[in-house]
């Protein structure tokens, strides 16, 4: 999910979705894309506005997909099971929550 509707390519409105924020606050979906950057390419994220930062979904991400997420030692990687290569990285902050550096899933 993402609050910058400038990082979603190709969205697709959405109606009817609503998330639950952290603090309880019901936020609309409205629209879902893909995100491709220099550093993430991600499909299927949600665009939420008023989400203030992005997250990234374990579940959604290894489902169906080729993938472990190991966390431990303040960092986190994303690898693909088959052949071990890492596609992701990431560090955990401050307040908890991990922050990633580059995370590149191959768009269907």
């Amino acid at each position: 999910m993402t609050g910058d509707r400038a990082l979603i390519s190709n969205p697709v409105p959405v109606s009817n979705k609503v998330v639950k924020a952290g603090n309880g606050e019901g936020l609309q979906v409205c629209a879902t894309g893909s995100v491709n950057t220099e550093t993430v390419v991600l499909p299927d994220v949600w665009y939420v506005p008023g989400l203030n930062m992005n997250l990234v979904s374990v579940g959604q991400l290894t489902k169906d997909r080729d993938l472990m997420v190991e966390i431990g030692g303040g960092a986190c990687r994303i690898s693909k099971i088959s052949d071990g290569s890492v596609i992701g990285r990431g560090h955990l902050r401050s307040d908890f929550k991990y922050e990633v550096e580059f995370l590149k899933i191959q768009l269907n």
